[in-house]
């Protein structure tokens, strides 16, 4: 079985049609250049949000943005499981979850390989 990644694809705004691919480290999302989707958009925090992979579930929390992260057009309190068809939107901009194996119809039913899972830790504690 080939490895399974979960990633971003923008649908709209100043990014859309890019991807983004999940890392070892995760993703941080914001408008300060360091992090790894820069959102150029006056209604994004420097540091608005972080994509964490943690034991076959991929996480969304917000890193205390002023105008908020929402998951299908509910605003986040805290952290939240995502799943694959998820939007999230972060002002302007909006992206699609979606899994790295494409030819498979119901992605629902790929999981990771066992030894493959990762424990992350949320740096905003």
């Amino acid at each position: 079985m080939a490895e399974v990644t979960p990633y971003l694809v923008c649908t709209s705004g100043s990014l859309e049609g890019q991807v983004f691919e999940l890392s070892d480290t995760g993703l941080s999302l914001g408008r300060y250049p360091d992090n790894d989707v820069v959102i150029p958009d006056d209604g994004v925090s420097r540091y608005h949000a972080r994509l964490l992979y943690d034991n076959g579930s991929l996480w969304l929390r917000d890193a205390g943005s002023r105008n908020g992260v929402f998951v299908n057009d509910v605003r986040l309190s805290d952290h939240r499981a995502l799943k694959v068809g998820d939007v999230i939107r972060i002002a302007q901009t909006e992206f699609e979850v979606r899994w790295g194996i494409e030819e498979v119809e119901d992605s629902s039913q790929v999981q990771p390989e066992p030894d493959k899972k990762k424990r992350w830790y949320w740096p905003f504690s």
